[in-house]
C-alpha cells in the first residue's frame, strides 16, 4: 500500500494528476551467443556506434517522459544546488605545482596551464582553458617536457574513457601531433627525447600496446597478448626509472624501460603481484608474494627477477593501501579491522612510529605527491559527519605539527554498527544521521560491493541536505568490498556474489527493526557495480525498499560477460566469472538482474544512464528498464534519464545537477517536498 501513497506524494502537483504511462521501448529480441546462446527479448536495441536515429529519438523520448514526471520536485531540486552552494567543504586540499625547469606548473580541469618562478611568484596563463562552452570534456592527465617546451594532455570528449592525446609545443601554440585511441597515460623518456604512451585495443579499449613517440615518428615497443591483461606507465620516486607494468585482476608483471626497450623486471606468477618502486639505492616491492600484500626489499634491481627479497612489513591482517618513500624513511597507509593506521619505517626497514588515523565511521590517507626530502608527510582526514582538513606529520618524531582545532559542536552523529548476517558474518555499517531530528527517520542505504573496493566513509555536504529533512544516510560494506581486507573481498567475489546482495538485504533488514528507523521508507542507491547489488537486492526482495536509485547499473551480467568484444569482459572473469565454466555461469545466472525480473511490486525507481559509457554501456539500464515495466505489478514510477553528452561519469558542468534529482526524487518519495 505504501507504494501508492509515495507515488501520490511524488506526483502531487496539479500538472501531474492525469500521468501520461511511460512510452514503450518495443521489444526487440536477438539471439545471443555465447556459451549457452538465448533469445534476448531487447537486446536488438544496442548499437555500438550509439548514432541510430531510432534509438537517440527513444532515450530522448524517455528523457523527456522522466523530466514530466519529476517536474512536481523541481523546487526541491532547485532547492538542494542552491544549499550545495553554501554548505562547508572543509578545509581545502594544498594547490600542487610541478617543479620543472626552473618553474612551477600546475593545470586545472578545465585544460588551463599555469607558471610561476617561486611560490611568491603571481602566476601566469601559459594555455587557454581548452573545455568547449557545452558538451562531454575530461582533462584525464598532463605531461610537461623536461625543458618545459612541450605538453601532453590526455582528453576525452565524448565520456567513453577512449582518449586523444595531443602534444602542443607552448612557445608557438602549434601543435605538433595528435594520438588517438589511447589510455591516459604519458610518460617521457629520461633524456626528453621520446614520448609513450598506449593504445587502446578496438572496441574493448584494453591498453594492450606501448609506442614511442619520437620526431614526428612512433614505433612499437611492446604489445601484451593476453587478453586478460593491460598495459600501464609510472615513474619511480626518485625519478631514476621508468616502469612499464601489465596485470590482471591478481598477477602482475612489471619492466624497466630506461634504455628504450622493455627489459623484464620478475616473470609473471598466477596470483602474484609485485608493484616496484625506488629511492635511491632502496629498491622496494609491494607484493603478495607471501600471501598477503606486504612490503619488501631487493639488493638490486638487477636481483628482483630472482625473487629473493627480504620483507620489511608484513600484511597479515592488515591492508596496505598506500606508500611514500622518503630518504630515510618509508610510510604506509593500511587498514586494520576496517580503521585506518600509518607506520612509519627508517631506511633499514625498521618500524619507528605506528599511529592510529581513524576510528569508526571515517577515514584518512596520505594527500598528494611528496617531495622525497623532507620530513614530513600530509594526511587528510574527514568522516561522514566532519568535514576534511589536513595536518603534518613529523617521521623523525612521529608527532603530529598542527593537531590543536577542536572540534565544533555539531547537530551531526556517524557510527559503525555491525550488523550479524544470514550466514552469520559480522557485517560493518557506517551512520549519520542528526541528533536533533524526531524518530521514526527515513533511511537511505547505499551499496557497492565489488573490486575490493573499500567504500570509505567520506564527508558528502550533498548528503547533508538529505540527513537535515530527516533522513538516516548509512553504507553498507558488504563482502565483495574490501573494507575488511581481501578475506572480505574474496568472500564476495564470483561464484560467492551472492553473499554481497545477502549482506545487503541483512543490513537493511537489521536497520528496519530499529525503532529509529521509519521500516515504510527505506530507500536504496547504487551506482555501477553497486547498481548490480542494488538491482539483484529488488529482484530478490521487492517489497523491502519504498524506492531506489541506479546510477549507469551493471544490470545485464549474463550478457556482458558472454561478450569478450566488450570493454572490460576479459579482464574480469575473475571479478564476475567466466561463462565457460558451468558452476560460474550458473552463479551468474542465478544473480544477473536483467536475466531475473519476474511479476512483482517493484518500488519506484530512478535509473541513469551515459550514451558513451564503455564501462556499462547504455544498452543495460535501457533493456533493464524495458524489461521491469513489462514485469512489475507495483505503482512506479519506473523513470529512466540517460545522458546523451557523457559516459560512465556525469560531466563537472551538470554532476550537481544529477545528484540534485536523484535526492529530490527520493525526499518526495518520503513524503519531503521542501
Amino acid at each position: 500500500m505504501h507504494g501508492l501513497l509515495i507515488l501520490a506524494t511524488l506526483l502531487a502537483t496539479p500538472a501531474a494528476q492525469a500521468v501520461d504511462p511511460a512510452p514503450t521501448i518495443a521489444r526487440r529480441p536477438l539471439l545471443m551467443k555465447g556459451e549457452i546462446a538465448r533469445i534476448d527479448p531487447y537486446g536488438g536495441w544496442r548499437d555500438d556506434g550509439r548514432s541510430s536515429p531510432e534509438l537517440l529519438a527513444l532515450l530522448r523520448q524517455q528523457n523527456r517522459w522522466t523530466e514530466q514526471q519529476l517536474s512536481g520536485q523541481q523546487g526541491l531540486t532547485q532547492q538542494l544546488l542552491a544549499e550545495w552552494q553554501t554548505r562547508t567543504r572543509g578545509e581545502p586540499m594544498p594547490a600542487e605545482w610541478l617543479s620543472l625547469a626552473g618553474s612551477q606548473w600546475r593545470m586545472e580541469a578545465d585544460g588551463s596551464l599555469w607558471q610561476r618562478s617561486d611560490e611568491q611568484a603571481t602566476a601566469r596563463q601559459r594555455l587557454a582553458p581548452r573545455q568547449p562552452s557545452s558538451g562531454y570534456y575530461e582533462l584525464a592527465n598532463w605531461s610537461l617536457h623536461p625543458d618545459g617546451r612541450w605538453l601532453a594532455l590526455a582528453e576525452d570528449s565524448l565520456g567513453s574513457r577512449d582518449y586523444r592525446i595531443t602534444l602542443l609545443d607552448l612557445a608557438s601554440g602549434k601543435t605538433l601531433t595528435t594520438l588517438t585511441h589511447r589510455a591516459s597515460d604519458l610518460l617521457w623518456s629520461l633524456d626528453g627525447r621520446t614520448l609513450y604512451t598506449l593504445a587502446n585495443e578496438r572496441h574493448t579499449l584494453r591498453p594492450w600496446q606501448l609506442w614511442a613517440w619520437q620526431g614526428d615518428k612512433e614505433q612499437l615497443i611492446h604489445q601484451e597478448a593476453d587478453p586478460a591483461w593491460l598495459l600501464s606507465l609510472y615513474r619511480t620516486t626518485d625519478q631514476r626509472h621508468l616502469i612499464l607494468q601489465s596485470n590482471n585482476h591478481d598477477s602482475s608483471e612489471q619492466y624497466l624501460l630506461d634504455g628504450g626497450s622493455t627489459a623484464l623486471l620478475k616473470a609473471r606468477q598466477p596470483g602474484v603481484e609485485y608493484y616496484l618502486d625506488t629511492q635511491g639505492e632502496r629498491v622496494l616491492l609491494k607484493s603478495n608474494l607471501e600471501g598477503e600484500l606486504g612490503l619488501y626489499q631487493a639488493a638490486s634491481l638487477a636481483e628482483v627477477g630472482q625473487g629473493a627479497w627480504q620483507r620489511r612489513w608484513q600484511g597479515r591482517d592488515r591492508t596496505l593501501e598506500k606508500w611514500r618513500l622518503f630518504a630515510n624513511y618509508t610510510v604506509l597507509q593500511y587498514r586494520k579491522a576496517g580503521d585506518d593506521w600509518l607506520d612509519v619505517l627508517d631506511a633499514n626497514g625498521e618500524l619507528r612510529h605506528s599511529l592510529p588515523l581513524t576510528e569508526g565511521a571515517g577515514t584518512a590517507w596520505i594527500q598528494g605527491a611528496h617531495d622525497p626530502a623532507s620530513q614530513h608527510v600530509l594526511i587528510r582526514r574527514q568522516g561522514m559527519a566532519e568535514a576534511p582538513h589536513q595536518r603534518w606529520l613529523d617521521l623523525d618524531s612521529g608527532q603530529w605539527l598542527n593537531d590543536g582545532a577542536q572540534a565544533s559542536p555539531t547537530p551531526y552523529r556517524s557510527e559503525r554498527r555491525w550488523v550479524l548476517g544470514k550466514d552469520g558474518a559480522r557485517i560493518p555499517v557506517s551512520l549519520v544521521w542528526r541528533t536533533d531530528i524526531g524518530t521514526p527517520k527515513a533511511l537511505l542505504l547505499y551499496g557497492y560491493g565489488a573490486y575490493g573496493t573499500p567504500m570509505r566513509p567520506y564527508y558528502q555536504p550533498q548528503v547533508l541536505s538529505l540527513i537535515d529533512r530527516g533522513v538516516v544516510y548509512a553504507i553498507a560494506h558488504v563482502r565483495g568490498g574490501g573494507l575488511l581486507g581481501d578475506a572480505w573481498y574474496q568472500d564476495g567475489r564470483g561464484q560467492q556474489k551472492q553473499r554481497s546482495v545477502d549482506d545487503f538485504l541483512a543490513v537493511a533488514d537489521a536497520l528496519a527493526r530499529d525503532p529509529a528507523i521509519d521500516p515504510a521508507r527505506l530507500f536504496a542507491m547504487g551506482g555501477s557495480a553497486g547498481g548490480l547489488l542494488v538491482a539483484a537486492a529488488l529482484n530478490q526482495a521487492p517489497a523491502r525498499f519504498a524506492g531506489a536509485v541506479l546510477q549507469v547499473p551493471f544490470v545485464d551480467l549474463l550478457g556482458t560477460m558472454n561478450d569478450p568484444g566488450l570493454p572490460l569482459t576479459r579482464q574480469e572473469y575473475g571479478e564476475w566469472g567466466n561463462p565457460a565454466k558451468a558452476a560460474d555461469y550458473a552463479a551468474m545466472r542465478r544473480l544477473s538482474p536483467y536475466d531475473n525480473l519476474h511479476a512483482a511490486p517493484y518500488p519506484p525507481l530512478y535509473v541513469t544512464a551515459g550514451l558513451h559509457d564503455s564501462q556499462v554501456p547504455y544498452w543495460e539500464p535501457l533493456k533493464w528498464m524495458a524489461r521491469l515495466r513489462e514485469h512489475s505489478t507495483g505503482a512506479g514510477p519506473y523513470l529512466l534519464s540517460t545522458e546523451l553528452e557523457g559516459g560512465h561519469l556525469a560531466t563537472p558542468r551538470t554532476a550537481q545537477q544529477k545528484a540534485a534529482r536523484e535526492y529530490a526524487f527520493l525526499l518526495s518519495l518520503a513524503g519531503v517536498t521542501r
